[in-house]
């Protein structure tokens, strides 16, 4: 990957969880942006991206199965246990300053215990289940994408035919929601593992840019993801639509992703021939991008305590910018403490893992040979 295509990514990271925070906000205060209203198809960019990148750090970085399993978890737990706990944190307390802030969709708070764990096991989306943690909705992505990175190893690490069965074991376990929406994700992996894609010449760079601005263009002005939704809604009925939850959007949702990584084939090699356009933006595209995922993770929780700090029935605009405002100072002052010290979570991670390996072995070792 090249430097001034990865600062593209960084940018379109940060954008994708700009426009979720943007959809979250839009109860707080009516506003006419043509953006906010795509929160979903946000996350479907988020799956793509992901694939590519996952697809990138295994062919130049993680190349065996222990680098890859210990930079994930350090890389998906030095957000998600803080973002539990925050989350936890700042819903008692909006609460309890205001509990009239609060919208019933967002009032997740029994059973706790069975929700912490559920979402460090990152289950909360298997099957029919729809285990929301507290008010933070956008960690249901988390839910996914997790169960597509060890999907993606099993595929990548494990040989024979145990791969196939081992993976289809995980399709069976996780079921048909986050099942549907696998092959967004790997959408990433294929555009980043194709050599024809990555060899196009730049005149099909730049038609293929139209063509993906003009399918993002279908995509928006006839609403066609309102449409995969009533279709399947059509289709399966009221209450079985109703279990789909983020995934029945699933069948435009392939339309998009096929949009999303013409795009990323556009850029990567347009890019290549503008390097110095990018690197100029490159030192605030990387400072915002490096706290991306905290943002993602945290803003729903952050917006409705602030909400409740400053609480008004009818917010003005100042009131509602200043409490997007302190949502965005405050992701970023706390992933200055989580993903940007995802390297101390990965030696402690790296340790457990020695530990436990070492005593696995230790073990299993006849005793002989110990």
């Amino acid at each position: 990957m090249t430097k001034s295509f990865s600062i593209y990514l960084d940018f379109i990271r940060f954008s994708a969880a700009f426009v979720v925070l943007l959809w979250h906000s839009r109860p707080l205060y009516e506003f006419d942006l043509v953006i906010s209203g795509y929160g979903h198809e946000a996350v479907i960019v988020f799956f793509v991206l992901s694939g590519f990148v996952i697809a990138y750090v295994t062919d130049t970085k993680e190349k065996t199965l222990k680098d890859y399993a210990i930079s994930r978890a350090a890389r998906i737990y030095s957000v998600a246990i803080p973002a539990i706990i925050i989350t936890a944190l700042v819903d008692f307390s909006g609460y309890t300053l205001n509990s009239d802030a609060y919208p019933e969709a967002y009032k997740a708070w029994d059973h706790a215990g069975i929700r912490v764990i559920s979402s460090l096991l990152f289950t909360n989306e298997l099957w029919t289940l729809s285990t929301q943690l507290f008010s933070n909705v956008p960690y249901w992505s988390l839910n996914y994408e997790v169960w597509y990175y060890l999907a993606f190893a099993i595929l990548t690490f494990v040989n024979g035919f145990k791969r196939w069965l081992i993976f289809g074991s995980i399709c069976l376990f996780v079921g048909p929601k986050i099942f549907l929406l696998m092959p967004v994700w790997w959408l990433g992996v294929y555009v980043y593992q194709s050599e024809y894609w990555r060899n196009i010449s730049i005149v099909s760079a730049f038609l293929l840019l139209l063509l993906s601005i003009f399918g993002l263009h279908l995509y928006m002005a006839y609403n066609i993801g309102g449409w995969g939704s009533n279709y399947l809604l059509a289709i399966v009925g009221p209450d079985l639509h109703k279990e789909f939850a983020f995934s029945r959007y699933f069948i435009t949702d392939y339309y998009l992703g096929l949009v999303i990584a013409a795009h990323f084939i556009a850029v990567r090699k347009i890019s290549q021939n503008c390097a110095n356009i990018f690197n100029m933006v490159e030192k605030p595209v990387r400072i915002l991008a490096g706290s991306t995922f905290s943002l993602y993770l945290l803003h729903q929780p952050l917006l409705w305590f602030f909400y409740a700090v400053f609480y008004a029935e009818n917010p003005s605009f100042e009131a509602f910018m200043l409490i997007v405002s302190l949502t965005l100072i405050a992701s970023f002052l706390i992933a200055l403490v989580t993903e940007q010290k995802k390297h101390l979570w990965k030696k402690w991670i790296t340790r457990i893992y020695n530990f436990c390996e070492q005593k696995i072995v230790y073990r299993l070792l006849p005793r002989k040979n110990r």
